[in-house]
This record gives C-alpha cells, structure tokens and sequence, in this order.
C-alpha cells in the first residue's frame, strides 16, 4: 500500500485526504525528476519548479497533519532534509537509489 494513503488512513480528515492526494503526486514527479538527473535528461539540474523545492513545507505539513505516522514516510523526510543548490549539476544531487 502507498505509505502516504496509509499514512492518512489513521487520520481520517478531509485535510488528510487532501494531503495525501497531494504527496502522491509529489512523489511521482519526484521519483520521476530524479531519474532524469540520473540518466542525464534535465539539462543542468534543477530549476525552481523541481519537486524538491516543495519537500520541505510538504514534510511540516505531513507532521502536522499525520503526526507520528509521519515517520512512516522515509522519501519525503529524506528529500526535506536535503539542501538543494537549484540550477546547479547534477552532481549536486546525488539522491541514491529509489
């Protein structure tokens, strides 16, 4: 199951659904924009539209929002806790396996 539904399952707000509708979405551009730095398909690295420049906020509000179950959620607080120089190669973003 997708450890953001799961996450908002325990909650059962509308704000958590709301959430996790919109993590999942995040995660896909997110996993999907980190495999074209890897094979060398987005330019110079990130612009500042790039998904990790949301993962921060998106990881507040998770906690806010899912309490400890937010600790479930390993990609986003992982991604939140990285510095992100925007615009520069893509050395600067070594992510590691997805």
């Amino acid at each position: 199951m997708n450890p953001y539904v799961r996450a908002g399952l325990g909650v059962g707000t509308n704000e958590a659904a709301s959430l996790t509708a919109r993590l999942s979405a995040w995660h896909d551009a997110a996993v999907t924009h980190e495999r074209r730095l890897r094979i060398g398909h987005s330019g110079e690295g990130c612009d500042d539209d790039c998904p990790h420049a949301e993962a921060g906020a998106l990881w507040s509000e998770a906690i806010a929002t899912f309490g400890a179950r937010a600790a479930e959620l390993t990609f986003l607080r992982s991604r939140a806790g990285q510095t992100h120089a925007h615009g520069n190669s893509r050395e600067s973003h070594s992510h590691g396996s997805l």
